[in-house]
C-alpha cells in the first residue's frame, strides 16, 4: 500500500509511462523523432477529487531536439482501475486447489503421532500460508495447496517429522485439446506407519532390517524420519550399542508391516511403579563397589544429567521394582534388566507395562507363542521411562465433577419446565450446530487455522458418535500435553522437528525468491 502523493507513488507513476521507460518499444519511436536526452527536472501532483478514480501529475522535462535544448511543463493523467493478482483471483474462485496432501495414520488407540505434527504446523506460520484449507478426517487431515510444488515441500516437512510412506496419483478434471491444456488435479498420500513412541511392539524372528533384536520384544524410543527401537529385554552380559536400531519406512512396508512388526501394548496401558533397588550391570561398575566404593555415590555420580553430564544416556541395570498400587496390600516384587539404568535411583517412580497381569488378545497370544526366538524369555514386567514430578488433583477429575455439576443443574431446569417435541428436535438441532462449530474451533485452534475459513469437519467419516469421537480427542491432547511438560525427550524430539520444518521452509523461501528473481530477469 502507498500513501497519496507519496514519493514511492510518484515513482510508480513515472514507471508507467511509456516514453520515460527504457527499453520500451514508444521509447524507441521518440528518439526516432529526434528527441535525444529526455529528462525529468520535477515533478508534482495536482490535487484531484479522492473518488473520481484520477490521479494528475505535472513533470518539467528537458530534452534536445535537433541539437536545440528545450524544457517544457506538461501534463500528465492516469486512470486507478481495480485488479487482483493472480494469486487472489486463484483463491478468490471456487474449487481452486490444485493438490491436496491426505495424511493418515490408521491407529484407533492413540493420536499422538498426529499431535506431533498438529502442535509443529501450529507453530510454524510460513508453513501454513500455503494451505489453502483444511479437512478432518477419521485417521488424519487432508490439506489443500493451490499448486502441487508446495504440496510436495509440505510433504517433504512432513517425512522429517515421522516416517511414512508417500503415493502420487492424478486425475484428469477437463482437457483442452485446441490450445493443448488441461485441468490435473494431483492427490498426495502419506501413511504414517501406525506406532508411536513407547509402544512395544513383536518384532517377528523373520522380520528384516532390525539386525539381532529379530524374533524379541522392542520398545519404540523415538519417532523422526526414522523409527528408533531398542530391546525391550535385553541380555544382562550385553552391550548397549548392540540393542538399538532403526527402523525405516521402506523397510516396514517391505518387510511384511503388521505381520512383521505387530503392536503389542500401547501407552494406554502403562502402570506405575515404585524402584526399589538398581544394580548396573557393568562389569567395571561392579568392580569399583567390590573395591570398597560407595554404592550410593557412585551411582548419584553415574546419572544422567543432560549432554554435558559426560554420562551416556542409557545403560543396563538390574532393577527391583514394584507396584505403586501394590503398597499396604501385597508384597509382591519384580526384578528385571532395563536400559534405565543411569535414568533411575531408589524411590523414582517409573512407567512400565505390566505383562504378567495384562488381558492379551489372541493375535497376542498367537505371536508370543510363535514370533519369537527359542531362546527368548518374556518379561514380566517392560520398564519405559521415568515420571518427573507429580501433579495434584486430576484435571480429568475437575472437569468430570463440573460437568456433573452442569448435568444436574440441566435436569433441574428440564423438571422445571416440560417441552413440546417440537421443542426438544430444535434444541436438539441447536446443539448438534454448536458441537460442530465447537469441533471446528478446537481443530484450528490445534492447526493455527482459521476457523470460518480454512477448517471443515466432516462427522460422516466418523464411526460411531461425533460427540464420543469430540471427547476422546480433547482427552487425548490433555494427555499429550500433560506428557510433554512431564517428559523432557518429547518435547525436545518436537523442538527437533520444529527446527527441521523451519529449516525446510527457510530453503524453500529462499528457493522461490531465486525463481521469482530469475523470471524478472528473463522478462527483462
Amino acid at each position: 500500500y502507498l500513501e497519496p502523493e507519496s514519493p514511492e507513488l510518484m515513482a510508480v507513476l513515472l514507471k508507467q509511462i511509456p516514453a520515460l521507460s527504457s527499453g520500451n518499444k514508444s521509447n524507441q519511436h521518440v528518439k526516432r523523432a529526434g528527441v535525444q536526452g529526455l529528462k525529468i527536472l520535477d515533478s508534482m501532483f495536482i490535487w484531484t477529487e479522492p473518488n473520481s478514480m484520477r490521479m494528475r501529475v505535472v513533470l518539467t522535462l528537458k530534452a534536445d531536439i535537433n541539437d536545440v535544448s528545450i524544457q517544457q511543463r506538461i501534463k500528465v493523467e492516469f486512470r486507478v482501475h481495480w485488479k487482483q493478482c493472480l494469486d487472489c483471483i486463484k483463491e478468490s474462485r471456487q474449487r481452486t486447489w490444485q493438490a491436496i496432501v491426505q495424511l493418515r495414520q490408521k491407529r484407533d488407540d492413540s493420536r499422538k503421532g498426529l499431535l506431533i505434527l498438529e502442535l509443529a504446523i501450529a507453530r510454524n506460520a510460513e508453513m501454513r500460508k500455503d494451505i489453502l484449507s483444511v479437512q478432518t478426517k477419521k485417521n488424519g487431515f487432508d490439506f489443500y495447496f493451490p499448486s502441487v510444488d508446495k504440496a510436495r515441500h509440505f510433504t517433504q516437512y512432513l517425512a522429517k517429522a515421522a516416517p511414512m510412506r508417500t503415493r502420487t496419483t492424478q486425475s484428469l478434471v477437463s482437457e483442452d485439446k485446441t490450445n493443448n491444456t488441461a485441468n490435473v488435479k494431483t492427490t498426495v498420500a502419506c501413511d504414517m506407519l501406525p506406532l508411536c513412541r513407547d509402544d512395544l511392539i513383536i518384532v517377528q524372528k523373520r522380520a528384516k532390517g532390525v539386525g539381532n533384536l529379530s524374533g524379541r520384544l522392542c520398545l519404540v524410543l523415538k519417532m523422526s524420519s526414522v523409527v528408533h527401537l531398542i530391546d525391550a529385554s535385553p541380555p544382562r552380559d550385553s552391550e548397549m550399542s548392540t540393542r538399538c536400531t532403526d527402523l525405516h519406512a521402506d523397510t516396514y512396508w517391505k518387510g511384511g508391516e503388521e505381520k512383521a512388526y505387530r503392536l503389542f501394548l500401547s501407552p494406554n496401558r502403562l502402570v506405575r511403579f515404585v524402584v526399589l533397588d538398581v544394580e548396573l550391570c557393568c562389569d567395571d561398575e561392579r568392580e569399583r563397589y567390590r573395591n570398597g566404593g560407595n554404592e550410593e555415590d557412585d551411582l548419584s555420580a553415574q546419572q544422567y544429567r543432560g549432554p554435558q553430564s559426560g554420562v551416556s544416556k542409557y545403560a543396563l541395570a538390574d532393577v527391583e521394582v514394584a507396584r505403586e498400587s501394590d503398597f499396604g496390600v501385597n508384597d509382591e516384587t519384580f526384578r528385571l534388566v532395563t536400559h534405565l539404568g543411569h535414568l533411575l535411583q531408589v524411590g523414582d517412580i517409573v512407567l512400565g507395562y505390566d505383562i504378567t497381569s495384562t488381558v492379551l488378545s489372541s493375535e497376542a497370544e498367537w505371536s508370543m507363542e510363535n514370533a519369537f526366538n527359542s531362546n527368548f524369555v518374556v518379561p514380566d514386567v517392560v520398564l519405559v521411562r521415568k515420571v518427573k514430578g507429580t501433579g495434584g488433583a486430576s484435571p480429568e477429575l475437575s472437569t468430570g465433577e463440573t460437568l456433573a455439576a452442569r448435568g444436574d443443574g440441566d435436569e433441574r431446569n428440564r423438571k422445571a419446565k416440560a417441552k413440546s417435541s417440537g421443542s426438544r428436535k430444535r434444541e436438539r438441532r441447536m446443539k448438534k450446530e454448536e458441537q460442530k462449530q465447537k469441533k471446528l474451533e478446537e481443530a484450528a485452534a490445534r492447526m493455527g487455522l482459521d476457523t470460518d475459513k480454512d477448517v471443515y469437519l466432516d462427522l460422516d467419516d466418523f464411526d460411531g458418535d461425533g460427540e464420543a469421537f469430540s471427547q476422546a480427542v480433547q482427552k487425548e491432547n490433555a494427555k499429550f500435553e500433560e506428557q510433554i511438560k512431564m517428559d523432557d525427550d518429547l518435547a525436545d524430539d518436537l523442538d527437533i522437528v520444529e527446527r527441521e520444518l523451519a529449516i525446510g521452509v527457510e530453503s524453500t523461501v529462499k528457493r522461490d525468491d531465486d525463481n521469482n528473481s530469475n523470471q524478472v530477469e528473463e522478462k527483462g
